[in-house]
């Protein structure tokens, strides 16, 4: 299993070889590698057991999260804020294309437990939490 700074390098190498041959992050922004992830999603979805097809969405989320300005650091940092959100959520049932959503009125703020938009709930200082980022 990669470590956090092997992926961290992965990031790196990965950022030099686009900005190279795509252009700077700050003249192609996120766009174009966002619009590229949506066509490989349906690639991925076509052949499901390829793992080519994952390899090209990790690239291309890469991409668009650091043309949009986010550094490794931040993308995980986000990721890890957002899976502790999703642990607590209530997921709904299968929908016919398989896909779960979460019960939309039950995103809570990691420090005060409390349901966003409810009477008690207000953004924490200094939480990270997805919630409390969106309020403030």
């Amino acid at each position: 299993m990669a470590s956090e700074s092997e992926l961290q390098q992965f990031w790196t190498d990965h950022a030099e070889w686009s900005q190279k041959t795509f252009g700077p992050d700050n003249v192609r922004g996120p766009a174009g590698p966002l619009n590229h992830l949506a066509k490989e999603v349906q690639e991925a979805l076509a052949k499901p057991s390829d793992p080519s097809e994952y390899a090209d969405l990790l690239l291309l989320t890469f991409d668009a999260a650091r043309r949009s300005g986010l550094s490794f650091d931040g993308l995980i940092g986000v990721a890890r804020g957002k899976l502790e959100v999703n642990k607590l959520r209530k997921w709904g049932n299968p929908n016919d294309d398989g896909s779960v959503e979460h019960v939309r009125d039950e995103l809570r703020c990691l420090i005060t437990k409390s349901v966003c938009g409810s009477d008690d709930w207000m953004a924490e200082p200094g939480c990270s939490c997805v919630s409390c980022l969106q309020a403030k």
